[in-house]
């Protein structure tokens, strides 16, 4: 038996200067306090996602939000690269996907709550870190300083955005409720000490003058990054791997897979880092843990191409919010590719002096949703934990992380137990978080534990559990739902449904709760039941795909033409859609010494297109190219995952012609290819979109 003691006592929360009050709709008042964000003067716990606007096609942004919103984001964040805009000096261009302004309407429309990055310095794997080539160049000129010749670029920078932005800050109706300065500004260059904190103020006081006024300024927190006091909102972040380090061989075993009270992940930014000196240049236990960037995967390099499995990402958020954190906001959550420069390409590169070469156009990242709208696996087993914080969040957000003596403190540790308790002293109540799950290694089982959560009022034993290499979960304890208390369980929690609460297990099977009141009020899911579980109108839809809004009624996303959507508590809707079906025809293969071509023809069976043709493409090489009419306009670095090309995003092609490189020896690869320069496999799958009405 192990046993977590809770020995604190409830704690007085202390409001920070940050928020907005609507006294005329209060779900509009906004505020912080130093453990948590609040709605209407209760605590929040959104989950944010990250999607660049200026990395996908206009026409399709509305459905790609109501994607992120079906995978239960709450807000959603973006940079606005300088470079994306103003490629020319004084020629300035919020044209087609540049559109910002277009793209914030569309935020409003999909009721999309937005934070906006916006620099100058961005970094997000684009060119010069965002910063236009003319402005790095001009003579003179000192970039991330208080430079007054510097500072006269940014403020019209900032003023141009907020000629976009107008009328769509929180303050004025709109769905802008933050703004994020600069990033990693005194991790990846700029200032430190003083120097820092006075050029970040500036920053700030710049965007405000510019008309930048909204409910939370927030700033990169991480490795001794500047965040003054008071001033912003500190976040965080941490990664599977790094694929900007500089070796070629497997990275050490991830501290992100452990609960712990280090909220600092030593290898963001590596590659850009000056040496560092401290980890936090503020008092950390004065604002709320809140992440931005928890990798929603990782964007492969040149020379590192590591693959992110759904269990990486997934058991790293799990690790933050049991070690406290009160805000999960992934980098990236919808992928995307770089819009084509006028006068160069737009990612990042060593040609530019930074030490990395990424994809020309591809910023797919791995992420839930991939670069072309294409739903990754990892969106669906993240989103029981989404819905999960999105139904109880605020009871989430009011406990104190406790950390037992006993829970494993090194991620080399494969035999020990890795758990943890948020606790709320007021309630007695709270969540009981487990890993046994460690990137690049095995743990260890152990078969039918018993863990104790013991405060001074009660002991609460937890149902046996076998924690089983590949697992973790969070399991709550003296839970009230209307007459229903749950003491323990060995179940996690998912939604309410009126009177009824909603678990899921691995093995459903095993379950067991100890309860006080009605237990037929509780329904219990398998996890992939819970992965595809919709809750809409207090009803519970499982259904094979993705459940999305679709102005008032909703859309299945699916890749099975016909099937039945179960409801509980009752009912089922079956549908069938007309199955479609395209073929892919290799017409010519030319090969050279630098590279091989494949020539495609692409035939659909008529021109009533399906949701989606998704060409699947398994190849063996360095990285290839899609180009059409002699274009190249997408490219993929080989990392042992199908390339999926949504046609649709291309307006569906009937040719294209794929360019294979050879392999190269100077990679770190987790998937070697078996031969050197060759498409292995290629098909096309149909997604179908099936209307389901307004389901009430």
């Amino acid at each position: 038996m192990r046993v977590i003691n809770i020995n604190g006592k409830a704690e007085k929360r202390k409001r920070l200067p940050f928020g907005y009050e609507d006294p005329s709709c209060p779900e509009r008042t906004l505020g912080a306090t130093d453990r948590y964000l609040t709605r209407n003067g209760s605590p929040w716990f959104p989950v944010m996602g990250e999607f660049h606007f200026s990395r996908f096609r206009r026409e399709f942004w509305e459905e790609e939000i109501e994607k992120m919103k079906a995978g239960e984001v709450q807000i959603l964040a973006t940079y606005v690269f300088w470079i994306h805009h103003e490629e020319k000096e004084d020629q300035w261009n919020f044209e087609g996907q540049r559109d910002l302004r277009r793209f914030l309407e569309v935020c409003e429309k999909c009721r999309m709550p937005v934070l906006l990055r916006i620099g100058p310095w961005s970094h997000g794997e684009c060119r010069n870190g965002g910063f236009p080539d003319w402005l790095i160049q001009k003579a003179g000129i000192e970039v991330r300083t208080d430079q007054p010749l510097y500072l006269s670029y940014v403020r019209r920078f900032f003023e141009k955005i907020y000629e976009q932005t107008d009328g769509f800050l929180w303050k004025q109706g709109g769905p802008v409720l933050g703004i994020q300065v600069e990033n990693e500004y005194g991790h990846c260059g700029g200032l430190t000490g003083e120097a820092g904190i006075r050029h970040m103020k500036t920053i700030k006081h710049l965007a405000e003058e510019a008309g930048f006024r909204v409910p939370y300024y927030t700033a990169t927190g991480w490795g001794g990054a500047i965040v003054p006091e008071g001033e912003m909102l500190p976040v965080l972040g941490g990664y599977c791997d790094a694929p900007w380090e500089q070796h070629l061989h497997e990275m050490p075993l991830n501290a992100n897979y452990l609960f712990s009270h280090s909220k600092d992940d030593g290898n963001i930014g590596t590659d850009l880092q000056k040496e560092r000196e401290q980890e936090f240049t503020y008092d950390v236990e004065a604002y709320p843990y809140l992440t931005a960037e928890l990798g929603g995967g990782v964007q492969p390099t040149m020379h590192r191409r590591p693959i992110a499995d759904k269990r990486d990402t997934c058991a790293m958020a799990l690790c933050k919010l049991g070690s406290g954190a009160n805000l999960l906001g992934y980098y990236m959550y919808h992928g995307g590719t770089n819009p084509k420069g006028e006068y160069s390409t737009l990612q990042e590169s060593k040609e530019t002096g930074y030490l990395n070469d990424l994809p020309v156009y591809s910023y797919d990242f791995q992420a839930p949703i991939g670069e072309y709208g294409r739903i990754h696996e990892v969106f669906y087993h993240l989103r029981p934990y989404h819905l999960m914080l999105k139904e109880f969040g605020s009871r989430m957000a009011e406990t104190t992380f406790v950390l037992p003596d006993w829970s494993a403190r090194r991620p080399e540790d494969l035999t020990g137990i890795r758990a943890a308790v948020r606790h709320d002293a007021t309630t007695g109540s709270g969540f009981l978080f487990w890993n046994h799950y460690q990137r690049h290694a095995v743990l260890e089982e152990h078969l039918q534990e018993e863990i104790v959560v013991k405060t001074k009022k009660r002991e609460i034993p937890f149902p046996k559990m076998d924690l089983k290499n590949g697992m973790y979960g969070c399991f709550p304890y003296q839970f009230s739902w209307g007459e229903l208390l749950v003491e323990s369980a060995n179940a996690q929690l998912l939604c309410g449904l009126k009177d009824r609460l909603v678990f899921f297990a691995d093995d459903p099977e095993t379950v067991e709760y100890r309860v006080r009141g009605d237990r037929s009020k509780i329904i219990t899911l398998s996890r992939e039941q819970a992965e595809h579980a919709w809750k809409i109108h207090d009803r519970l839809f499982l259904a094979d795909g993705c459940i999305c809004q679709d102005g008032e009624g909703y859309d299945l996303i699916t890749f099975c033409p016909e099937g039945r959507i179960r409801c509980i508590p009752e009912g089922e809707i079956g549908y069938q859609c007309e199955e479609k079906h395209a073929r892919v025809v290799i017409r010519n293969v030319v090969t050279d010494p630098e590279y091989t071509d494949y020539e495609l023809t692409i035939q659909y069976p008529d021109m009533a297109f399906p949701e989606n043709y998704w060409l699947g493409i398994d190849f063996d090489g360095d990285r290839a190219e899609i180009r059409i009419n002699g274009e190249m306009i997408g490219d993929w670095f080989y990392t042992g995952m199908e390339w999926q090309i949504g046609l649709k995003y291309f307006d569906w092609p009937k040719q294209m012609t794929v360019r294979i490189y050879p392999v190269r020896e100077a990679v770190y690869l987790e998937k070697k290819p078996e031969k050197s320069c060759e498409i292995r496999k290629m098909d096309i799958q149909t997604e179908y979109r099936v209307g389901l009405g307004k389901l009430n």
